[in-house]
């Protein structure tokens, strides 16, 4: 008898934790995708005109900007957050002028580390500039 009350309260105790994980835990959506819904509004999408910028981190953590289309190298070592912010805003106000709409496209090395690639997020959401992430499976390396 007396290991079923063991039991009993073992489960309130863990329940009674757990409740405590959920109160203290952030819930809240810091990024949202939104999902095609098939109709005519991929029509409009295609016509919109993108000017598509690959930023990538190099193991080292610094940031490289080449033109997706033309391959040409817009910088070749930006160090820190704050150079690779001037250059995307400049390159979208550049693209806005002329009527495009600029994608970031992230491309990571093997050994950076993950937190280079949230904080290239983070600058394109800054921005307002929409972001891909792009990684090619270990056989195609």
């Amino acid at each position: 008898m007396a290991s079923k009350g063991f039991l009993i309260r073992f489960i309130d105790i863990g329940l009674i934790v757990l409740f405590g994980f959920v109160m203290l835990s952030d819930i809240e959506v810091l990024s949202q995708v939104e999902m095609s819904t098939g109709d005519d509004s991929q029509e409009e999408e295609s016509s919109i005109e993108r000017t598509m910028i690959t930023v990538a981190i190099g193991a080292d953590g610094a940031f490289s900007l080449i033109d997706f289309e033309s391959g040409s190298v817009f910088a070749s070592t930006v160090a820190g957050l704050d150079g690779l912010e001037a250059m995307l805003r400049q390159i979208r106000d550049l693209s806005a002028a002329s009527g495009r709409e600029t994608v970031v496209l992230i491309q990571p090395d093997d050994n950076s580390i993950v937190q280079r690639t949230v904080d290239v997020m983070d600058v394109a959401d800054r921005l307002g500039v929409g972001k891909s992430l792009q990684t090619a499976p270990p056989e195609l390396r």
